[in-house]
């Protein structure tokens, strides 16, 4: 007969069974999360989205054997997007909705939000940060070994020279903001920011215990402009050197900063493969925000034939690069065409890691594992762009429509192709050259020439590449299992590198925004009045049908309405002078 002390000591036992044999288990089979964050990078910028200048191979590989996401949006700026991706919840309900921690303002994100790394360690991970942070660091607790990272080699501020790794707030308060763990790095100087990153994520992975899931989150500075009164792009010279096709100097340089990403991005899946961690990995690729086109913060990102820059409401500064590939996906090869949106990240991450998304209280993303595992249904009809009651402007998409209200950056409201010509960065933000009413038949010529010696100079280099990594995903036993199971109306995006014509398949997901009307510049007013797309036939927002369909345009306003109840104010804080680095022995710290 079972005494109480008995039945105790049985139960025990069985926790110690549980704990001992069966955790290991789980943990053995819980995916390794590698979530890799591009800093400013344009939706025209990857050659899966058809970019003629720019080729991105590894990045385009990943989306071609995985899934590309062609209905995803972020936010339109770095912080508030990262602050969806690490708590699911939208910047309007964390206070993160307004702009961007800049230098000394003493607020981050709210310490009682719980993020991604502190969820995926109650699962049992070990989580690790790579690169930017930019979510507060005026206080040791808003930082990332704070919550829930054991590791980070990178910066707190929202930019820095990519060499000196300084970071300029203003011409008062400059300063170092590198540093390992809590540690300054005054050594760095001369090491390239993205070949530094690289690296630490080729350490983390070589040096990972297999029996414990990884959470690695590697948030690049590329390719992100540097200090306002420095050097605004840079790279190293052996990638400049590539880019003698592209005459615009401050383009070429973005190209290269651009190609050096995606080299490392190609080392870190090798790595991955070699470690035998690939098999059981899942990788994400994502922008943080639309890219800074036309000049916009000093840079040459372009987001063509999208509309608008970062920092705007405009799909251009919303719709962002995405993809994920892993060998764990039953379908892929296929362009996911369901509505995604950058809080769902945490929640989708949580179910993959084997957790439940549905204990997990208060958040605005969804999970969405299932449907991307298999391609299924959507799970989200609406997403809320942005609300910011400082600059007063508000978008939000609800089915296949979108609402414009308010201050939405009218300045920066164009269609900017991407710069080519030495003089193109002056003539574009009045300009469009894809009219040649503007052009002559001598800069026409030189853009073609320019073109032709795209084409004919990267053909081997890229296609060698994707047929090293091709072979590798053909012969491999870790794809063998699951090929791309695709329904009668579904077309594979696997691609087929032929050494004979030197060419491959795997078809650029591009735009069909259809001709441009005359009045596409001026029909929309949103400070006047509310602007309504149909974004599925006119991404490129051409045709406000806001006058046509007023009914649609009261719900979704009705829509921004009830969102506006839920939303708490800005964190914004002025500028505290006790954080300046003149303070602190020349380097940005906590100063609180």
């Amino acid at each position: 007969m079972y005494t109480v002390n008995s039945f105790k000591r049985y139960l025990l036992f069985v926790v110690f069974l549980m704990t001992t044999c069966i955790a290991p288990s789980l943990a053995s089979q819980q995916p390794n999360i590698i979530l890799i964050v591009a800093d400013d990078l344009g939706y025209n910028d990857v050659s899966f989205h058809g970019s003629n200048q720019i080729p991105t191979p590894n990045i385009d590989f990943l989306g071609y054997t995985g899934i590309i996401l062609n209905n995803y949006y972020v936010s339109p700026i770095c912080t508030p997007t990262r602050s969806a991706l690490m708590t699911g919840r939208h910047p309007i309900h964390t206070g993160m909705q307004s702009g961007v921690i800049v230098g000394t303002q003493p607020y981050g994100l709210p310490l009682n939000e719980t993020i991604l790394p502190q969820y995926l360690n109650q699962l049992g991970y070990s989580s690790h940060i790579v690169g930017k942070w930019h979510l507060g660091m005026f206080k040791w607790e808003y930082t990332p070994l704070y919550r829930g990272f054991k590791s980070h080699i990178g910066y707190y501020q929202g930019c820095e020279d990519y060499y000196t790794h300084t970071y300029e707030a203003n011409l008062q308060q400059w300063g170092l903001d590198f540093r390992q763990d809590k540690d300054l790095l005054w050594n760095y100087t001369g090491k390239y920011s993205t070949d530094i990153f690289k690296d630490e994520a080729l350490r983390i992975i070589n040096k990972h215990n297999k029996s414990q899931p990884l959470f690695l989150y590697l948030p690049f500075q590329s390719v992100h402009s540097g200090n306002g009164d420095s050097t605004h792009l840079q790279a190293p010279k052996r990638y400049i050197d590539k880019f003698q096709y592209i005459e615009n100097g401050q383009r070429r340089i973005y190209a290269a900063m651009l190609s050096a990403l995606d080299d490392a991005i190609g080392e870190i899946y090798d790595a991955l493969k070699n470690s035998g961690l690939l098999d059981n990995s899942i990788i994400v690729f994502t922008t943080d925000n639309g890219g800074p086109a036309n000049g916009f913060d000093f840079n040459a990102a372009n987001n063509y034939p999208l509309r608008g820059v970062k920092a705007t409401l405009w799909e251009g500064g919303m719709r962002g690069v995405g993809l994920v590939h892993s060998p764990l996906l039953q379908k892929q090869g296929y362009v996911s065409e369901q509505m995604f949106h950058v809080c769902d990240w945490l929640p989708t991450f949580y179910k993959a890691a084997g957790g439940d998304p549905s204990t997990l209280k208060n958040l605005d993303g969804f999970n969405s594992w299932e449907m991307l595992n298999t391609n299924g249904n959507p799970i989200r009809s609406k997403m809320l762009h942005n609300i910011d009651p400082l600059d007063k402007s508000a978008a939000i998409r609800v089915g296949d429509y979108k609402l414009l209200v308010g201050n939405v950056m009218s300045g920066w409201d164009g269609w900017y192709p991407p710069y080519q010509l030495y003089d193109d960065q002056k003539l574009l933000h009045y300009s469009n050259y894809t009219d040649k009413t503007f052009q002559s038949s001598g800069m026409l010529m030189l853009r073609d020439k320019l073109q032709k010696q795209y084409s004919e100079f990267w053909p081997k280099q890229v296609t060698s590449r994707l047929e090293e990594l091709y072979t590798f995903y053909q012969k491999s036993d870790i794809y063998s299992k699951f090929r791309p199971n695709l329904g009668k109306n579904e077309t594979s995006l696997l691609f087929s590198p032929q050494k004979s014509s030197n060419t491959f398949s795997g078809t650029p997901v591009t735009l069909n925004c259809g001709p441009k009307p005359s009045n596409a510049s001026d029909n929309c007013k949103p400070n006047v009045a509310p602007c309504l797309y149909h974004i599925p036939s006119d991404p490129c927002e051409y045709n406000n049908l806001a006058f046509s369909k007023p009914d649609i345009v009261t719900e979704l306003l009705n829509e921004l309405k009830a969102y506006s109840d839920t939303m708490v104010p800005p964190g914004n804080k002025p500028y505290d002078d006790a954080g300046n680095p003149t303070r602190h022995g020349g380097a940005w710290v906590p100063w609180q």
